[in-house]
């Protein structure tokens, strides 16, 4: 049942991942949580997208937090841009260090990861970074592990020249507002959202196709509990390349959702309530087939 009293959000910037400085979103229910969940948004993306989500989840009783990676939102770094793509690991390890840590008694903690962030999650979860952190359960939300958009050779081979004379140099991403969602408010506000980064970067990339042809080799590897959310109509994840990778995940728990007819941004999408409600029905369930060594709380019955 949903808490009669409101849900608490606020922003924070006090952790630090090497030299950068981390931004981080939290939401904490009014009433003791019976689960945790940390987010990692996409690329070009921050938190604060992300907190119409954190309060509908905090009114069921779910405490949360959203980072900012480093060159994102509110977040140190040139925008768009790492000197290496595992610096991102190296961001969402400092993030659980002390985000996902400081709680260990509202719960288990899982983890969202939406398209980029998707990534990162399931390279770390593949390369064993998760286990330090008791992590009970993955979310990838369109996770970006193939992508949708067309092949260039030409923007390939640029990416290449650029990353040995001016790899930071911004290069318009070429992403529409409308590729995200259908609904109008949604549009509006990613278009009004100055924190919204719409330029991607050489060493950004090339690191990033690395990281998606590791992780879909790897797939086997990963073994956590997960969820998989995408849409049908997703112009930048594709669909049947995320398939592919459940299909050859290890996990025993493990579930494929295709939402027909949404876009890439599921969790600001028009039937998003939905979707919202599938994502807590999994953790529930999740949660109370947990040890319960792992579950100290008991998750409510209801929404």
């Amino acid at each position: 049942m949903a808490s009669a009293q409101p849900t608490t959000v606020w922003t924070e910037t006090d952790r630090s991942s090497g030299p950068s400085r981390l931004h981080c979103t939290s939401c904490r229910p009014a009433t003791k949580a019976w689960s945790r969940l940390a987010i990692v948004h996409g690329y070009g993306d921050h938190a604060g997208r992300y907190a119409h989500f954190m309060q509908w989840i905090g009114d069921r009783g779910i405490a949360s937090a959203a980072l900012d990676l480093r060159g994102h939102g509110r977040s140190e770094g040139k925008r768009g841009f790492v000197e290496r793509w595992d610096d991102y690991l190296d961001d969402l390890q400092a993030f659980l260090n002390t985000e996902a840590r400081r709680d260990e008694s509202n719960g288990p903690l899982f983890i969202l990861g939406h398209s980029h962030g998707g990534l990162i999650a399931a390279a770390a979860a593949e390369r064993g970074l998760l286990e330090p952190f008791a992590v009970r359960g993955v979310i990838l939300c369109s996770p970006f592990l193939v992508s949708r958009l067309p092949r260039r050779r030409l923007k390939a081979a640029l990416a290449r020249t650029l990353n040995l004379i001016a790899p930071a140099m911004p290069v318009a991403s070429g992403l529409a507002d409308e590729w995200m969602s259908h609904d109008p408010a949604m549009i509006a506000q990613t278009r009004d959202d100055p924190l919204y980064v719409r330029t991607a970067t050489a060493r950004w990339y090339l690191g990033q196709a690395r990281a998606q042809r590791e992780v879909m080799s790897r797939a086997d590897k990963f073994r956590l509990p997960l969820l998989v959310i995408v849409g049908s109509d997703d112009p930048i994840a594709d669909p049947a390349g995320t398939e592919r990778f459940v299909a050859r995940a290890s996990s025993t728990e493990k579930q494929f959702r295709l939402y027909p007819g949404q876009l890439h941004e599921l969790l600001r999408e028009s039937e998003r309530d939905k979707t919202f409600e599938d994502l807590l029905a999994w953790m529930r369930r999740i949660t109370s087939e947990a040890p319960a060594s792992a579950a100290p709380t008991s998750p409510p019955a209801s929404g």
